[in-house]
């Protein structure tokens, strides 16, 4: 990923490197939201402004930092907006190169440094110390979930919709009603704009679940981990199975497949949240519009990374 970026950064003329790079503070950290340009002054360098080797190169990053499954999931999700700005985007600044690169900190072998890259539905942070590394926070969302490319279905988020539905499918009465919220959310809570924040624990204890039933949270969780590059994310699906005990299970909405819902996985080493925002369309879920949230307390941004 260091390789990956100083070639790139080898790419760019003086004005384009002064726009790309910036402190690594935590004002500039925050700088990320899942809304359309038009909506949110974002910073860095747009994809649609680079010629096509310096947009190869920023690709060749990516593949660098996530897995093949986590670089596919962008790449759906960034086509997905291409698909949106096709279909009249509601007269909003949407296009599948409408992404923005930046890099916060001096990108080094020992150091701190984050690799910014987001947009409408999309914000990956990858912050970097020496050989150890982190996503967290990192927005995943898809708007519209499902799409028609060269006459496949692609749906960027339907594992972590159909294992979801596989999960509380599978749990008992007493589980089911332990982990459904009895206040109504429909929306993510820990989105852009709320770093700092934490969530107290609710739903039901994963401590009470069968073997089956763990298997198929821990596979679950890996939705939001496995993005991440193969050793990267070896090292935290262990930790996430080494405390699946002290993890929590909540959710709100129908159980059925096809319908609106929320769901929250907290455990020690990570938060995870997923909303959807419509329901109905014939994409597997029957969901349109996905917002979902990975956080790691107290390491966002790669807090204690190096420490």
């Amino acid at each position: 990923m260091l390789a990956a970026t100083q070639a790139f950064l080898g790419t760019l003329d003086a004005e384009q490197k002064t726009a790309v790079a910036a402190e690594r503070s935590q004002a500039n950290l925050s700088q990320w939201s899942n809304l359309p340009d038009q909506l949110f002054k974002r910073a860095g360098l747009r994809m649609d402004k680079l010629n096509s080797d310096q947009q190869t190169a920023v690709a060749k990053i990516l593949q660098a930092a996530l897995s093949e499954q986590g670089y596919r999931q962008v790449t759906q999700i960034t086509t997905a907006d291409g698909v949106l700005a096709d279909q009249g985007g509601m007269n909003l600044d949407f296009g599948a190169d409408h992404y923005w690169i930046r890099i916060l900190g001096t990108p080094s072998a020992s150091e701190t440094w984050t690799l910014q890259y987001g947009g409408h539905h999309l914000a990956v942070n990858a912050t970097m110390a020496g050989n150890t590394m982190t996503l967290a926070p990192t927005f995943w969302g898809a708007q519209p979930a499902g799409y028609t490319e060269a006459s496949t279905e692609v749906e960027p988020l339907c594992g972590e919709t159909v294992k979801a539905f596989k999960l509380i499918g599978a749990l008992d009465e007493t589980q089911r009603k332990a982990a459904v919220l009895t206040t109504p959310v429909t929306e993510i809570v820990l989105g852009a704009g709320k770093d700092g924040k934490t969530l107290a624990a609710e739903g039901v204890k994963a401590s009470t679940f069968t073997a089956e039933q763990k298997t198929l949270l821990l596979d679950l969780v890996s939705e939001w981990i496995t993005p991440l590059n193969a050793e990267q994310a070896t090292a935290k699906l262990k930790a996430a199975q080494d405390n699946l005990d002290a993890t929590t299970f909540a959710w709100y909405g129908a159980t059925e497949i096809g319908n609106p819902i929320y769901y929250r996985i907290q455990g020690p080493t990570f938060t995870i949240e997923f909303a959807h925002q419509q329901g109905g369309g014939a994409n597997a879920g029957g969901i349109t519009h996905i917002h979902s949230i990975y956080r790691e307390p107290g390491n966002d941004y790669g807090a204690e990374l190096g420490s």
